[in-house]
C-alpha cells in the first residue's frame, strides 16, 4: 500500500513539474482558401493569362470540329465508292480531332498545375509573412468556424493585389 501511494506522489510531482509555470495561449490565424484561390486579382490575372495562351489552339480545334461534322454531314447524301472514300476522310479526321483535343486538355491541365504550384507558393510566403509578423503560432485553411480577430483571408488578398475585377454585365 506504501508503493501505491509513493507511486501516486510520485506521478503527481511529475505532472506538476511537466506544466509549464507561465502557459502562454497560443496564437492563432485561419484564411479562406477558397476565397484566397478564386477571389483575388492574382488568380484572375493567372486565368485569364492562360486562357490567351490557349486561345489560338482552341480557336483552331473548334474549326477541325467543324470540318468533321461537316464531313459527317455530307455522308448522308453519298452512295458507293464516294461514300466510302469520304467515311475514310471523316474517321481520319475524327482521330485526328480526338488526338488534337486530348493534346490541348493535356497541355491546358499541365499548364493550369504549373500556375498553380506558382501561385500557392506565393500564397505561403504571404501567409507565413503576416503570420511571423503577427507572431502566430498556427494558420489554419479550413475551419468550422473562425471569428473575425483570427481571419487573416483579408490581408493575403490585399498582398496578392486586391479582389479579382467582377464581371462585366452583359
Amino acid at each position: 500500500m506504501k508503493r501505491f501511494f509513493g507511486f501516486m506522489a510520485l506521478l503527481a510531482g511529475l505532472g506538476m513539474a511537466m506544466q509549464p509555470l507561465s502557459a502562454q495561449p497560443i496564437q492563432i490565424g485561419y484564411i479562406n482558401g477558397a476565397r484566397i484561390e478564386n477571389d483575388t486579382r492574382r488568380a484572375h490575372d493567372i486565368s485569364e493569362s492562360l486562357r490567351k495562351e490557349f486561345s489560338t489552339r482552341e480557336q483552331e480545334l473548334r474549326g477541325m470540329e467543324k470540318r468533321v461534322k461537316g464531313l459527317q454531314g455530307q455522308l448522308s447524301g453519298l452512295t458507293g465508292r464516294e461514300r466510302e472514300l469520304k467515311e475514310r476522310e471523316f474517321q481520319t479526321q475524327a482521330q485526328r480531332l480526338e488526338q488534337v483535343g486530348r493534346a490541348f486538355v493535356d497541355d491546358v491541365e499541365r499548364r493550369k498545375s504549373e500556375e498553380r504550384r506558382k501561385y500557392f507558393v506565393e500564397v505561403t510566403a504571404i501567409v507565413h509573412k503576416i503570420a511571423e509578423a503577427r507572431k502566430l503560432d498556427l494558420v489554419l485553411q479550413e475551419a468550422v468556424y473562425a471569428g473575425q480577430s483570427i481571419d487573416l483571408t483579408e490581408q493575403v488578398v490585399k498582398a496578392l493585389g486586391g479582389p479579382a475585377p467582377k464581371p462585366a454585365a452583359k
